[in-house]
């Protein structure tokens, strides 16, 4: 049986059940008795008592780490179904106190790992289950010259939970609250951004502007948000630097375990090749006789004798098989999600928008949430989040720090899902309508890769310097998105959406900056990933698997050099890929 709502009850029956109490008083026990164990570190040198040490605080720490991981994870998929879930506020709220409380008190831990010396991290990493944190170690390693005292490092975890961290749930709260008016309807921000994929343009128009009027009467709060996080993140980055100062897109190159070198390659990459996005901008607009193509036509579906129109059940038995053509275990899993109640897709009030997948620690269950309402754009993004979470299945046995791999790495298997779904599309129907809404689907997504996201990345690195300088005011983050899409966008679009800094939520995430060039990382790196399976046949699956499986255990250098035998600091990857999206671009141009 398929339903489109999660069963979550053998997680929690409610975010306030008596479970939740006993879990975090557990929890709070746990913590009490590693409070001893690390006194004793700094006065242990055997190093077979400092392995049986070291162990014992791992153990009890990943035990606290999976009932905080839970704890947020549902609490934060309640909201997303319902902003107003007050119960769901308060049990995320207390998964993040927990998660910093833990932080704070193992920094003693953290801190002996940075800054033993190598020779004891050696001896010390040849005990196998010390060896599973190896590759975290050596990477948290490269900051040492970054690391402020003890008493500094607990006090900015315990500050981050009502100061940088409270700044992302005020945004969360907004795109909750918000209802833009759609012809004189109020109705959710999720419904209202499904309505910008609406065949009648008219009707795309009054969905665009009804957004952008909610959030223009939050951009001051917005601008604050913004301000705020930068804001913390700057000074941080200040304070550490007493040695080395690492500026913003260094730290996020490290976080996501990605050489400076390999960024710029990519974004230079892009920069050479986004003619590419606008020829199918130029395309679309053709093919609908727009003159004036405008943000709202961005997501527009392609002209058709018959609205397209797919049922939740159809989707998901196309992904299914779409997957199975390349992996059978890999489509018989989107069936058993959808069983067993890891999918949430129906659209419900005061529901967030977007798309997302998560997982919980314990039992290790990846979830899916999107708001499907039968358009072909509904069904990608629902082959993208199945292929996160297929990604998330595959490393459901290995040890905690080897399943948080960086975001980075995160859209590899997510936009490798997509292409599995719109080549087998493309291959089951020489219906031409049909052919054109696939080739339709490429070319958005080549705009958006190739435009959107360095118009993102662009906006960011501005954003983050100007902070530097004092308040950034929503009159100016309004010039400046405006300035970065025009840059990007050239005259394939005959306006700019300038309130894109408020409406997108990447900006306001508190755990990390430039949320946006992973997407274009993982758009070209899933197409070179493709084009090997072209070369190596049925032996790419389990290649591919154990390629997700290594994405929590090595830098994306390494990752690719053991798989494929490629240097993606080298543009020849990256140009291989970027062939495959002008092919993509053509087969468009042709069909329309």
């Amino acid at each position: 049986m398929t339903t489109t709502a999660w069963l979550d009850d053998h997680i929690y029956a409610a975010p306030d059940c008596p479970a939740v109490d006993a879990d975090f008083q557990h929890a709070h026990q746990l913590l009490s008795t590693l409070i001893p164990l690390l006194a004793e570190l700094p006065e242990t040198h055997d190093i077979n008592a400092l392995r049986h040490l070291l162990r014992a605080i791992r153990r009890q720490a990943d035990e606290v780490r999976r009932l905080a991981w839970n704890a947020q994870v549902y609490g934060y998929n309640r909201l997303s179904r319902n902003g107003r879930d007050e119960p769901a506020k308060v049990l995320l709220s207390r998964g993040q106190q927990l998660q910093a409380s833990l932080a704070q008190l193992i920094k003693p831990m953290t801190l002996f790992w940075l800054n033993a010396p190598e020779d004891q991290v050696r001896a010390l990493l040849q005990d196998p289950e010390l060896f599973e944190l190896a590759y975290a170690i050596r990477h948290d390693r490269q900051l040492q010259d970054q690391r402020l005292s003890l008493e500094s490092e607990q006090l900015i975890e315990g500050l981050g939970v009502d100061g940088l961290h409270a700044w992302g749930h005020l945004y969360d709260s907004l795109v909750a609250r918000l209802r833009p008016l759609v012809e004189g309807e109020p109705m959710g921000l999720a419904q209202a951004d499904n309505l910008l994929s609406h065949p009648d343009r008219a009707r795309r128009a009054s969905a665009w502007h009804g957004i952008q009027q909610a959030w223009a009467g939050e951009q001051e709060t917005v601008a604050a948000i913004l301000n705020a996080i930068n804001g913390w993140r700057n000074e941080l980055a200040s304070r550490r630097g007493q040695r080395r100062r690492l500026d913003a897109l260094a730290l996020s190159c490290h976080q996501g375990h990605l050489e400076r070198s390999t960024l710029d390659t990519l974004m230079a990459e892009a920069e050479a090749h986004k003619e590419l996005g606008r020829r199918a901008l130029r395309a679309m607009a053709s093919a609908q006789g727009i003159t004036d193509f405008a943000p709202w036509d961005l997501y527009a579906p392609p002209p058709a004798l018959t609205p397209i129109n797919i049922d939740f059940e159809q989707a998901l038995t196309l992904v299914a098989d779409a997957f199975a053509g390349f992996d059978p275990e890999m489509g018989a899993f989107v069936h058993m999600m959808a069983e067993r109640g890891w999918i949430d897709a129906a659209p419900s009030e005061h529901r967030r928008s977007g798309a997302y997948c998560t997982e919980y620690a314990e039992p290790a269950e990846p979830r899916v949430f999107l708001t499907f309402e039968g358009t072909m754009d509904n069904l990608i993004t629902l082959a993208h989040e199945l292929g996160h979470a297929w990604h998330s299945w595959l490393l459901r046995d290995l040890p905690l720090a080897q399943r948080d791999y960086p975001k980075t790495l995160a859209e590899t298997a997510s936009l490798f899902a997509e292409t599995l779904v719109r080549d087998a599309l493309l291959a089951a129907t020489d219906n031409m309508e049909q052919r054109r809404a696939i080739a339709w689907l490429e070319g958005e997504r080549a705009a958006s890769l190739l435009l959107d996201v360095p118009s993102r990345f662009h906006f960011e690195r501005a954003l983050v310097a100007a902070r530097e300088q004092g308040y950034v005011g929503a009159g100016e983050l309004r010039g400046m998105m405006k300035s970065m899409k025009e840059q990007w966008y050239g005259d394939s679009l005959s306006q700019y959406d300038e309130l894109f800094w408020a409406s997108k939520s990447h900006f306001s995430i508190t755990e990390l900056g430039f949320y946006n060039y992973p997407y274009l990382f993982g758009y070209l790196f899933s197409l070179g990933l493709y084009a090997q399976k072209e070369r190596a046949g049925k032996e790419f699956v389990q290649a591919y698997r154990e390629l997700l499986r290594d994405t929590g255990r090595m830098s994306a250098e390494d990752l690719v050099e053991k798989h494929l035998g490629v240097d993606i600091r080298e543009p020849a990857f990256w140009q291989e890929s970027l062939r495959q999206v002008e092919a993509a671009v053509s087969r468009l141009e042709r069909l329309i």
